[in-house]
């Protein structure tokens, strides 16, 4: 299966790109799903002393999450094609002091390392992916026999039902609206979580445990606003590019004090994208593959 937007280029596509702007937004991003993402981790089997590649490393809290939990007598090697989002990435680990984890700049094709792994992970990768079964499959050969993989994916079409708030936000539904149509137009997989089944089986992997989580946010002082916002400023330049209207020219500090100002009116909730997490264990099988 091949999805390609609007000009995307064939292999990854991922429509954001890495400027100072993105990878803010990845760090708010970050702040927002670790929870969901560690638990993932835990459930899996990630413990102290694996050494664990992280496929679509962005700006390392991926694979700082992971680094925490295989503890220093472990180690982490994290990869993504983006120069910038490995430069970040190793700036920020040094800035705190990680000595087991480390970043390298490749595509996950072409990725290589001859000691092996002894776990897989990834969040938010296998949607930018064009044939993500074969993606993960080409990764997850790497990982040694009974070795732990583990993805998590946003399944960003649940909340096009418009079960999104509560009271119903319309500014919320806006915005759902408008961020769901630039990703898929950019080529993006909106039920990629959903998806995560399938994709491990075409990956030649076993059955994988999976479970959705999404979080309620609200009051004045959450993070989500500024999430919304640093989101709009990174997708609107793609949006331009694929001729979308919509929220494309609002300012996006407006938007986000307007949702905050909707939100504390109605004294209600926002629900945050639903992510999925899938873990299983590698068989002998993939052995050499």
């Amino acid at each position: 299966m091949s999805r390609k937007g609007r000009g995307s280029p064939p292999g990854v596509h991922y429509l954001l790109g890495h400027t100072d702007d993105e990878l803010r937004r990845l760090d708010v991003q970050g702040a927002l799903f670790r929870p969901a993402t560690q638990r993932a981790f835990e459930d899996a089997g990630l413990v102290p002393g694996m050494r664990v590649l992280d496929i679509g490393c962005g700006s390392g809290d991926v694979s700082m999450l992971a680094a925490s939990l295989v503890g220093p007598g472990g180690a982490v090697v994290g990869i993504d094609r983006g120069e910038e989002a490995v430069r970040a990435a190793g700036e920020r680990a040094a800035a705190r002091g990680l000595a087991n984890v480390e970043f390298r700049c490749s595509e996950i094709d072409d990725f290589t390392d001859d000691r092996g792994f002894d776990a897989l992970v990834g969040r938010f990768v296998l949607m930018h992916q064009n044939r993500p079964g074969e993606a993960l499959g080409r990764a997850a050969a790497q990982v040694r026999p009974g070795g732990v993989v583990c993805l998590v994916e946003s399944y960003m079409d649940a909340l096009l039902t418009g079960a999104h708030s509560f009271p119903h936000s319309p500014l919320y539904d806006e915005i759902v609206r408008w961020k769901s149509e630039v990703v898929e137009g950019a080529g993006a997989d909106l039920h990629a979580g959903a998806r995560l089944p399938i994709t491990f089986a075409e990956a030649g992997l076993p059955h994988p445990t999976t479970r959705i989580e999404s979080r309620l946010e609200g009051g004045p002082d959450s993070d989500y606003y500024r999430y919304v916002q640093l989101s709009l400023e990174s997708m609107q330049p793609d949006a331009r590019r694929q001729g979308l209207g919509g929220l494309v020219e609002a300012d996006p500090t407006e938007v986000a004090d307007r949702l905050r100002a909707e939100v504390l009116d109605s004294g209600g909730t926002l629900v945050v994208w639903p992510v999925v997490a899938a873990w299983c264990r590698t068989d002998a099988a993939m052995a050499g593959d």
